[in-house]
């Protein structure tokens, strides 16, 4: 059973913008539960696969060796599934906000679960976190 099969009996915690507080607290919880990973990703972002391109000669000047991202399609399986846990941590947070549309419309158009978690700090606790 995975942890989010476990988690799955425990409902979401509904954002509570009065009572935000206990509710931050509610959902960190939840996330945790989920999947402790998730923690990680509303601090430093998604994981994002990369590989290394090798150092290479062209026209006699070393080029060193540098690393960029991956394209999808060369994701291997554990790197997509890392890559889904954002996508996850996003439903989670959205499903959360369902019954504040205010609250939902502000995150909707953010591109990671990282971006969505700041934006709500944000907009509820201010600039002096």
């Amino acid at each position: 059973m995975t942890s989010m099969q476990k988690s799955s009996s425990i409902k979401i915690p509904a954002f509570d913008k009065e009572n935000y507080n206990v509710w931050k607290r509610k959902i960190m919880l939840f996330i945790k539960a989920a999947n402790p990973l998730y923690l990680g990703i509303l601090q430093n972002g998604p994981f994002v696969p990369r590989k290394e391109i090798e150092a290479s000669t062209v026209d006699g000047v070393l080029i060193p060796a540098y690393w960029v991202n991956k394209l999808p399609s060369e994701f291997l399986e554990p790197e997509k599934k890392k890559v889904a846990l954002d996508d996850y941590l996003q439903l989670i947070l959205l499903d959360a906000l369902t019954l504040d549309k205010a609250m939902c419309g502000n995150v909707i158009g953010c591109s990671s679960a990282k971006d969505m978690w700041n934006k709500i700090e944000l907009l509820c606790e201010g600039s002096e976190r």
